[in-house]
């Protein structure tokens, strides 16, 4: 398997995967935009330091993480002044070890940048995916409401 940057070509098997996840229409066209956005490298994608990583096996892609600056209603559970959001973890096949080495890579491009600490929220509804970051040295916060309503979960780590 190898991680590597998202690129252009990557984006319908991307959608596909996220389809595997989340079945709402509006955030998935939300995630996919987030996508576009690294494709034409945009104002926000640079400013917010948006970055996305593909997992690869035998040319199939199999999974994609990405990160950005924590946004205001994250670095509130942050103990660092530069942290980062791990944003979206999303894999075609479980039980692969895809989700840690997506998770690897985000931790070493995030020291990479000069982040000092990542953070992270997952909603009540993905609860299945709970004891998977709870097993990656993860220190997690406590339940949270999301600015979207949701109650969920935060995790934590000093990189």
């Amino acid at each position: 398997m190898i991680i590597r940057d998202f690129k252009k070509d990557d984006l319908e098997a991307v959608e596909e995967i996220f389809a595997l996840y989340w079945t709402d229409p509006e955030f998935l066209k939300k995630l996919s935009l987030k996508l576009k956005m690294c494709i034409d490298k945009t104002d926000e994608y640079i400013n917010e330091k948006y970055r996305f990583f593909v997992a690869e096996e035998k040319g199939e892609v199999v999974g994609i993480a990405g990160f950005r600056s924590a946004p205001s209603h994250i670095k509130l559970y942050a103990k660092t002044n530069n942290p980062v959001e791990f944003y979206i973890l999303a894999a075609k096949y479980k039980g692969r070890e895809i989700g840690k080495a997506l998770r690897l890579k985000r931790i070493e491009e995030a020291k990479k940048l000069g982040f000092t600490e990542a953070v992270f929220y997952s909603p009540n509804s993905h609860k299945e995916s709970w004891g998977f970051h709870d097993k990656l040295d993860f220190e997690r916060v406590g339940e949270v409401i999301a600015p979207d309503g949701e109650p969920g979960q935060i995790w934590r780590k000093i990189l």
